[in-house]
């Protein structure tokens, strides 16, 4: 088959379509505009194109994803819609997906009303959505709902097209029958997204008109997300309460989407079994992803991070390191305490105990690294990975570190440590074992400049040894 027949494209007629008439062009861009203020409180959103390759598209950054980018789709159809109408549109998702795999992570059926036979492609996933957070502990119990879900559209659209939609299709029934209604569904969204917003209906008003006119100014062109809040605000006269800090989730298996974060995904890192991915898949699916994000807030110019969720020490260090102070970041690092500065710097006479170990030389041809904080991990390290005490730079706190000055204190003895030892001994790499709290992990990868290559290593308590992880 021949790309010009089966790929869409910007020339094709349906790609033309919404520029050549404009009939229902309201509708979709009322829409899209209701969509924009959550859009704008996701820090992965870029920008909005409509009637690009569909009546109305998003871009978020996605690290995960294979192009580092993903669409949101959305076809609205203001007219009336028989049951064929609707399988004509789940069809033309279904392509669009065969042409561009995994471009799309979601395509969206708009309209006022589904026919009264398939009303239930709205009502049904709708209703497995919702629940899904409070099901999340209880897998099983989502899995029946999900495989009941994909049975009903499979029976009713054939297998290949029902799996589909049920793993990437949406139905919003959205009622707009004319520009007042659009306002009103807009101040909704707006007060929901931003509840400490304050602003009188007119110049609610104003920013609706002044994003109309700024879309239909703009027809099959992007429209970043700069001159849309730049719109916005300068309509409602003051800025919208977006964080100051970029927001960055980290999500393990103990904690669901974060949809105000840029996400990365570590839930198959959280070694909730007791088990380990493969080097290749710490490099591939966890450190990539975060080297991915790193670039793209690099060139967003983002000097700040504050980090959220749960991880182990492995993924801890990986965070730190991905967002190093030499590259430019300062990162707000969670605790039950509070939030530890990377930036927040110790006095000069603070002093910690720690008890430190010279190696007499390198295990190989690498500098064998042991931190610990409350635990020692060197005194394991002989029996459990064949390591002479003889070869271990041994560091250990009796103390617990109990704030952003005292764990920096701590990453400047440990990393001022690590370096004369480097500048001695000339490893080929570094073997680091480290037994502390997490945040202190990511304190520490944070200043992790200009050291040889390290593979970070993980006890595993049900083996009573360490297993290698990842590499930075």
């Amino acid at each position: 088959m021949s790309n010009s027949d089966t790929v869409p494209a910007l020339t094709d007629a349906r790609g033309m379509g919404g520029i050549i008439a404009q009939d229902g062009f309201d509708y979709q861009l009322w829409d899209g505009l209701v969509r924009l203020p959550a859009w704008l409180a996701n820090p992965a959103f870029e920008e909005m194109i409509f009637e690009g390759l569909e009546d109305l598209e998003a871009r978020f950054f996605a690290p995960h994803a294979p192009r580092e980018r993903l669409l949101e789709r959305y076809q609205a159809k203001v007219g009336a819609l028989a049951p064929a109408d609707v399988r004509a549109v789940l069809q033309n998702f279904f392509e669009f997906e065969a042409a561009y795999p995994s471009a799309a992570r979601v395509q969206t059926l708009v309209t006022p009303r589904l026919p009264p036979t398939v009303s239930w492609l709205a009502r049904d996933p709708e209703r497995v959505r919702r629940a899904r957070p409070f099901y999340a502990p209880f897998s099983d119990v989502m899995a029946a709902s999900d495989a009941e879900l994909q049975k009903q559209l499979m029976d009713t659209y054939g297998d290949a097209l029902g799996a589909f939609v049920a793993a990437s299709v949406e139905i919003s029934e959205r009622n707009l029958p004319a520009h007042d209604a659009a306002v009103v569904m807009f101040r909704l969204e707006l007060d929901r997204v931003f509840p400490t917003l304050e602003v009188s209906q007119k110049r609610v008003s104003a920013a609706f008109d002044a994003l109309s006119l700024l879309a239909r100014r703009s027809i099959g062109a992007p429209l970043a997300r700069a001159i849309l809040c730049q719109t916005i605000e300068g309509a409602i006269g003051r800025p919208l309460p977006l964080p100051e800090t970029f927001p960055l989730h980290i999500r393990s298996d103990r904690n669901e989407v974060n949809g105000e974060s840029l996400e990365i995904n570590a839930s198959p890192f959280s070694g909730g079994d007791g088990a380990f991915p493969s080097q290749a898949d710490w490099t591939d699916n966890l450190l990539a992803p975060l080297s991915r994000t790193s670039n793209w807030l690099k060139w967003q110019s983002v000097p700040r991070i504050t980090l959220s969720g749960s991880y182990r020490l492995t993924t801890a260090m990986a965070i730190g390191h991905a967002f190093r102070s030499a590259v430019g970041f300062e990162l707000d690092i969670p605790t039950r305490d509070g939030f530890w500065a990377t930036d927040e710097r110790p006095s000069p006479d603070m002093k910690q105990p720690w008890r430190i170990s010279e190696p007499n030389a390198l295990h190989g041809d690498q500098l064998i690294v042991s931190v610990g904080v409350l635990r020692d991990p060197s005194a394991d390290l002989e029996q459990t990975a064949s390591i002479p005490a003889q070869s271990v730079l041994a560091m250990y706190l009796k103390e617990p570190i109990s704030s952003a000055k005292s764990a920096q204190a701590a990453v400047s003895v440990i990393k001022r440590t690590v370096d004369i030892a480097v500048a001695r001994l000339r490893p080929q790499g570094v073997q680091l074992y480290f037994a502390g709290p997490a945040a202190l992990a990511v304190a520490l990868g944070h200043r992790w400049n200009a050291v040889a290559p390290t593979q970070l290593h993980e006890f595993v308590m049900s083996k009573r040894s360490y297993v290698p992880t990842a590499l930075i």
